[in-house]
């Protein structure tokens, strides 16, 4: 073992308010009550196919956030179209964009009358959570889950953000990876919107998480994302080399260096949790792996913490052989929660 004790403990309170919401003369626009229901296309949403399910546990995923808004969802629709009462999903073509959110709403009272929700059927999209197929994996395909829960928080009452790691940023890559899967999720940014908008849910509704990105700046109104990094003990570059779509950084035994990642507080209220970094011999990381430090971390909602830590490297580690430094959430699962899968996460190193 090594390490294993605390090390340092820090407090981070929610101050940023990064999201950004809906407007319309001054009001923020929102529903009237505290649910939406969407409609989906039976055309492009047929039963038993892979994009329903996907729709659906995006669905699932944004009412996994700490508001009290939750959407509801009916499929089979056979007749879409602008402006008709109804709040639909479908595929088309030619309106310029992976996916778009339009909405109509009344000015004077702040409130949706509608939300429509199409996506490009000329786009890569797949419904597959396997990190090969996935764009920032290094795969041929746009994840669809992230788009889809991109417009969907639009239909919340959510403006693209630009300076904090968002889902309502750049979205392909506001995920969650640990092993051979990535997962899109709703995070940190959006849900303090949400609840900004609706208020905190009647019950608990608490979620921790950790990912290997982090936000370096924007491209017009949305945020741009790139990996978190190893870094060297002074902050400085780390050669790389790339291992299935992923950096892959060069290090030596016995030396010193930062390893980074964006720490999220999803759930409604401020935690204290202990963090254990770990090296392992593989990209899914556990409480098996070789535990090398602890840390107690103090979390509020509504800041995206992106942070560093000093790993040594065991001296013990095999020369020429790849390992995988990795992180997790709440180590002790001390912390009810309504999803434990974005807890834990990694980077690639090769020792020298």
């Amino acid at each position: 073992m090594y390490g294993g004790a605390a090390a340092l403990a820090f407090a981070i309170s929610g101050v940023a308010e990064a999201y950004t919401l809906i407007t319309c003369n001054g009001n923020n626009i929102r529903w009237n009550g505290n649910s939406a229901t969407m409609r989906a296309s039976n055309v492009g949403f047929p039963s038993g196919s892979s994009w329903r399910s996907a729709l659906g546990s995006s669905i699932s995923l944004v009412n996994q956030n700490p508001s009290a808004f939750d959407y509801g969802i009916v499929y089979g629709d056979t007749s879409v179209g602008f402006n008709n009462g109804q709040n639909e999903i479908w595929w088309t073509s030619g309106f310029g964009a992976p996916a778009i959110a339009n909405w109509w709403m009344n000015c004077n009272t702040g409130r949706f009358t509608e939300v429509d929700i199409r996506f490009d059927n000329t786009v890569a999209y797949t419904t597959s959570t396997s990190k090969s197929s996935l764009w920032p994996y290094g795969g041929s395909y746009r994840p669809f889950h992230t788009t889809a829960i991109h417009e969907l928080g639009h239909g919340v009452g959510l403006s693209h953000t630009a300076t904090t790691y968002s889902i309502m940023g750049q979205d392909w890559d506001h995920i969650h990876a640990n092993g051979s899967t990535a997962r899109a999720y709703f995070g940190e940014d959006a849900s303090s919107g949400a609840v900004a908008l609706y208020g905190l849910n009647p019950g608990t509704v608490e979620d921790l998480g950790v990912a290997q990105w982090r936000h370096t700046g924007s491209s017009g109104e949305y945020s741009t994302h790139a990996r978190t990094r190893v870094l060297t003990s002074a902050g400085g570059g780390v050669s790389y080399s790339t291992i299935n779509g992923e950096p892959r950084y060069n290090v030596t035994k016995g030396q010193t260096y930062r390893l980074e990642f964006s720490f999220e507080n999803n759930g409604e209220s401020y935690q204290s949790t202990k963090v254990g970094y770990y090296v392992s011999t593989n990209d899914y990381i556990s409480t098996v792996d070789t535990p090398l430090k602890t840390i107690s971390m103090g979390l509020g909602r509504n800041t995206v913490y992106t942070y560093q830590t000093t790993i040594t490297i065991p001296s013990t580690l095999n020369s020429g052989q790849n390992y995988w430094l990795g992180t997790i959430i709440d180590k002790d699962s001390t912390l009810s929660e309504v999803t434990e899968t974005n807890n834990r996460t990694y980077l690639a190193i090769r020792v020298n």
